[in-house]
């Protein structure tokens, strides 16, 4: 069962969802870094390593959050098992940066 923080992120994610400004998958995810239409990026807590050295390759100076849940978590609400989200607005960007913490990001 997630902890409150995962509930309040899993919340702004469904907004993101149904406002149609989240992307779910690496390639959807990838394609709209290079067309500089993503916010920030949100990588599921068991990604693999090759996963998360990749879209961080992509990102450069976007920011890239593991989130606090396992793919098959997120399966559950977004019908898709996949590692790499990515959000296309900045409103929801901002809200997610202020929930999960930088301890997953590189600088």
């Amino acid at each position: 069962m997630p902890d409150a923080a995962a509930d309040r992120t899993l919340a702004v994610m469904t907004m993101c969802r149904k406002a149609g400004r989240l992307l779910l998958g690496f390639d959807a995810v990838k394609d709209a870094v290079t067309a500089k239409q993503v916010q920030c990026i949100l990588l599921a807590a068991d990604a693999s390593a090759k996963t998360e050295k990749e879209i961080r390759f992509y990102a450069g100076a976007l920011p890239v959050r593991k989130l606090p849940l396992d793919m098959d978590a997120l399966k559950a609400y977004f019908r898709k098992r996949t590692a790499v989200f990515g959000v296309t607005e900045s409103g929801f960007a901002a809200k997610l940066m202020t929930l999960l913490p930088e301890s997953g990001e590189l600088k």
